[in-house]
C-alpha cells in the first residue's frame, strides 16, 4: 500500500458532466479564496462565468454577445483584451484618425 495521499478529482458542476479539468469559478459577492463552483471550458460560459478567469459575467452585454461585439466568446472583456494584446491583435492604436495636418 502506498504512503502518498489519494487526489480527489473535482468534477464539472454541469448536471452529467464528468469533466475533471475545470475553472475554479467565483460569483460577484464571494470574497473568499474558496470557488463557489467549478465548471469546464464547456459549461463556463452557459452558467455565466468566463472560463478564463472564472469570474461571474452572465447578463454582462460584452460578455454575453462577445462573438457579436468583437470579443471572444466565453471570455470576459479583460481576459479577451489580454488574450488578443498577447496574440498582437490589440488594435487600440487603430481606433484612433487623426486628421490634423501638423503642417508636415
Amino acid at each position: 500500500m502506498s504512503n502518498v495521499p489519494e487526489t480527489v478529482s473535482i468534477k464539472c458542476h454541469h448536471p452529467g458532466c464528468e469533466e475533471t479539468d475545470v475553472t475554479e469559478c467565483f460569483l460577484p459577492d464571494n470574497e473568499t479564496n474558496i470557488p463557489d463552483e467549478y465548471y469546464c471550458s464547456k459549461h463556463t460560459q452557459s452558467h455565466g462565468y468566463c472560463y478564463g478567469c472564472g469570474q461571474f459575467w452572465g447578463g454582462v452585454e460584452s460578455f454575453d454577445f462577445a462573438s457579436c461585439l468583437g470579443g471572444i466568446e466565453g471570455l470576459c472583456e479583460n481576459c479577451s483584451d489580454a488574450l488578443k494584446s498577447e496574440f498582437g491583435e490589440d488594435d487600440y492604436e487603430d481606433d484612433y484618425e487623426d486628421d490634423y495636418d501638423y503642417g508636415l
